[in-house]
């Protein structure tokens, strides 16, 4: 059954919307991959960027596949057995669609990526969830987890074996990220050192701006020392490292995305010399920028 069925199946009750919207617009670009159930990679079922206005509200019984939904402005809301989550901008839902869901349309206009996907491991994912966690997080503008997104919204059908690997790998990044950081103990970011936390601050949102140790050790007037341990023990690796994987995320991300060339896109995230880019490009995805294009254009 394909998911557009599956889906329209599903709904209990007629949705309510707008004149000229249709039930399936909430799925987004469906997608019909020829995978058994034994598929080894997780894949994607549909994927879009929704403008939803009101009304629109969906009540679903069941179906089989997990979503990923991230706010980009206005509201959303869920209402999953007697709770309800808001789904404001800059948050990201994770749920397992087999089971009774409701959304309505709270802001509008409501504009959101949804990504409906499946595969094997997400059931063991979604499973370490606490149950009395939310299963909505809040993201960063410029976080990993939002390039990885948005990376994801860029792929296209048909998909080649290049952009099934990617596309298996990106789910894999954002549904790990998004378990550990609710399965982390209350208390663990209230030890991270304050000065630390505003050092990951600037590299998550200025990563494009020039740093080195020296300079991060008169702007904390605190040993780089002590701050390349530190910053180590709470995001386990050194301050140069996790600026470097900032920066070669958003250039990956540039390069599926724009038509940069891959020196002005070096300089967009912050890498001025074109050869170290590359290299360090390289280091990170196995290839250069250009072969990167060129292989995930496929």
């Amino acid at each position: 059954m394909s998911l557009k069925d599956s889906f329209l199946s599903a709904l209990i009750t007629a949705p309510k919307l707008s004149p000229g919207q249709k039930p399936e617009d909430f799925l987004g670009q469906i997608f019909f991959p020829e995978y058994s159930d034994g598929f080894p990679l997780l894949y994607l079922l549909s994927c879009g960027n929704i403008k939803a206005a009101s009304p629109w509200t969906f009540d679903i019984a069941f179906m089989d596949c997990y979503l990923f939904l991230y706010t980009k402005k206005g509201c959303g809301k869920l209402t999953l057995g007697h709770k309800v989550f808001s789904l404001d901008a800059s948050s990201l839902l994770f749920l397992d669609c087999r089971q009774r869901i409701r959304f309505d349309i709270a802001t509008a206009p409501w504009e959101y990526q949804v990504f409906f996907c499946a595969g094997n491991n997400l059931s063991y994912y979604y499973g370490l969830l606490p149950l009395d966690k939310s299963p909505v997080l809040r993201l960063l503008p410029r976080s990993e987890t939002t390039f990885n997104l948005e990376l994801l919204a860029s792929m296209t059908p048909p998909f080649s074996l290049n952009q099934q690997l990617s596309i298996s790998d990106l789910l894999n990044r954002i549904t790990t990220q998004f378990v550990i950081t609710l399965l982390k103990k209350p208390d663990t970011a209230s030890q991270i050192p304050v000065y630390i936390k505003n050092m990951k601050n600037l590299f998550d949102n200025y990563f494009d701006k020039p740093y080195n140790l020296d300079f991060l050790e008169e702007y904390f007037d605190i040993s780089k020392y002590r701050l390349c341990r530190e910053f180590a023990n709470a995001y386990h690796m050194s301050p140069m490292q996790y600026l470097n994987k900032k920066r070669i995320d958003y250039a990956a991300h540039l390069l599926l995305t724009t038509n940069y060339r891959v020196q002005e896109i070096g300089n967009m995230a912050g890498i001025e010399n074109t050869n170290h880019f590359i290299n360090l490009f390289k280091k990170y995805y196995g290839i250069t920028p250009l072969e990167y294009r060129r292989q995930m254009a496929l």
